[in-house]
């Protein structure tokens, strides 16, 4: 079949040249064994870290993982309390600022040297991993949530009606804790499906079934790997780079597969659905996004973007509404079915707003809700936080509403991928919960097309999310304020320690500011002493 372009923009440019060794015959001569080295090193350190740390990083409750924990089959290491050692925090974020470092410079090395094979990077960011894979799920329990749910599945009890807590005083439930236990799931019937396959497969042991839920969300990261050089072709860049900067960054590791998060899932099934919609065609683009929707519901703009695009960039928006029209039709039908063949139905659709719940404390909602409560008292108004958080909670949605209206009027001239990329990145910033691993959404989409500010603004937004969207950061400074002046010294300088050896320049690698603008004279991915003209400076807009 002939390939059938979605949509023409910024992000469909042809490639002027293989951006992949393996395809032009001429590796580049720049050796990523150093930045493997070093991720690894951090990855290891945080490894160390959390199993040291006490219930600041992990669960401590019994069973929850191989070691680290109380009825462990490896037994119990570190202490049981919530106050982490000095050490267990140096080695975390101290490892965590290593690890953001690395990729940085990893960032700079391919776009100096572009046309590294796709697999080396792959390598790199695998070397990473493998500390991360064998550690405890880091930083969240929404994994043993996942477990929970999917041995209801297996029993035929319906997640939707029902939390885990159903299943009686099981580690099932016990893991999954007080609050979620009660919760009914709000994931589609991929995900459960899947889930409760899971269960099956482990034979109904919890520890098992939690391993196999990170490997499927190591098979979501897999898909995100196997989609972004498409895009990134399409568009013009070089598909190592992009994959570095989508699927290798530290925030990716850390939550999608630390986390076991299926957030995993859903960017991957998007990820390819956008891919095959660009090689092969629209429907079997629209399913794939169909199928990511029955993850989260956030994708299902995947399909609503694809048919606004896809009667080409010169359409009537008579023939634009007809195509969306038909999009969602497609991927109606494809969840119908699905939720027919599990048998779990359209409950999911009444229980999508589970996760809002619990407020993180750290979004654009809390913030400007606490500003109005704090200056309504400050003229005599007694307002109460939680009203005054619903309130913008709801402007929050409407803006990100608002902002992908625009986005998808605009999308055929700035481009399909873009305009997706930013609309879920602000539905993840302006909704009334804020996760780190919510931003993937939008972050991984955007990296085939990211240049200028937009590309600065991915690398900023990924390095705050690492840093402090990881862990309990209110919780870290009480337990600094609580902890005995050489601890807290001892703290200090030994981060100090870790960031003076992290910006150690990569032998002739870092030269050059990272966030150089793409076409600014010199050209960040050429030698030193070749310049670009105007002339050949391809259009890319910011």
């Amino acid at each position: 079949m002939a390939r059938q372009l979605v949509v023409s923009g910024p992000d469909d440019l042809p490639s002027a040249d293989p951006t992949d060794a393996e395809t032009s015959g001429a590796a580049p001569s720049v050796s990523l064994r150093g930045f493997a080295a070093l991720g690894l090193v951090a990855t290891t350190a945080i490894l160390c870290g959390v199993v040291l740390g006490g219930t600041a990083f992990m669960s401590r409750l019994p069973g929850a993982w191989f070691f680290g924990t109380p009825g462990g089959p490896l037994g119990s290491l570190g202490p049981d309390g919530t106050q982490p050692s000095a050490a267990a925090v140096v080695a975390v974020y101290g490892g965590t600022v290593l690890l953001v470092v690395t990729w940085l410079r990893l960032l700079r090395a391919l776009r100096r040297h572009p046309g590294v094979a796709v697999r080396r990077v792959v390598g790199v960011v695998t070397t990473w991993a493998v500390p991360i894979l064998v550690a405890p799920p880091l930083f969240s329990r929404d994994v043993y949530s996942y477990a929970g749910q999917g041995e209801m599945v297996s029993h035929h009890i319906s997640p939707y009606l029902y939390g885990p807590g159903v299943l009686g005083a099981t580690p099932f439930s016990d893991l999954a804790g007080q609050l979620w236990s009660n919760t009914p799931s709000p994931y589609g019937p991929t995900f459960l499906s899947l889930d409760g396959l899971v269960a099956r497969l482990a034979d109904h042991q919890v520890l098992a079934d939690v391993v196999l839920l990170r490997l499927l969300a190591v098979v979501g990261v897999a898909l995100i790997v196997a989609g972004l050089p498409t895009l990134a072709r399409a568009a013009g860049r070089d598909a190592a780079a992009v994959v570095a900067l989508g699927a290798g960054s530290p925030l990716v590791l850390m939550t999608l597969v630390g986390g076991a998060h299926n957030d995993a899932l859903m960017v991957g099934l998007l990820v390819c659905g956008l891919a095959v919609a660009r090689r092969v065609g629209p429907v079997p683009g629209i399913v794939l996004c169909a199928l990511a929707a029955g993850v989260k519901a956030p994708a299902l703009l995947g399909a609503v973007f694809i048919g606004w695009c896809w009667p080409g960039p010169a359409a009537a928006v008579r023939a634009r509404v007809e195509r969306t029209v038909l999009a969602l039709g497609i991927a109606g039908v494809t969840l119908a079915v699905l939720s027919w063949i599990s048998g779990l139905g359209w409950g999911w659709v009444g229980t999508i707003s589970a996760e809002s719940k619990v407020s993180t404390g750290v979004t654009p909602v809390d913030a400007v809700a606490h500003l109005v409560t704090d200056g309504a008292h400050l003229v005599g108004w007694q307002v109460g936080f939680g009203g005054v958080r619903v309130v913008f909670a709801a402007l929050g949605l409407l803006a990100a509403a608002a902002i992908t209206a625009v986005l998808l009027w605009r999308a055929p001239r700035i481009g399909l991928v873009r305009a997706l990329g930013l609309s879920l990145l602000a539905f993840a910033l302006l909704g009334p919960v804020l996760w780190a691993w919510y931003v993937t959404w939008g972050l991984v989409l955007l990296a085939p097309v990211a240049t200028g500010r937009l590309r600065r603004a991915i690398i900023a937004i990924t390095v705050v999310e690492t840093v402090i969207g990881i862990s309990a950061v209110d919780g870290m400074a009480r337990t600094l304020a609580s902890a005995g002046v050489v601890d807290d010294l001892l703290i200090v300088f030994g981060l100090a320690a870790v960031v003076l050896v992290s910006v150690l320049p990569f032998r002739d690698y870092d030269d050059g500011p990272l966030l150089r603008a793409p076409w600014s004279g010199h050209r960040a991915d050429q030698p030193a002493g070749v310049t670009v003209t105007a002339a050949q400076r391809p259009h890319v807009a910011q």
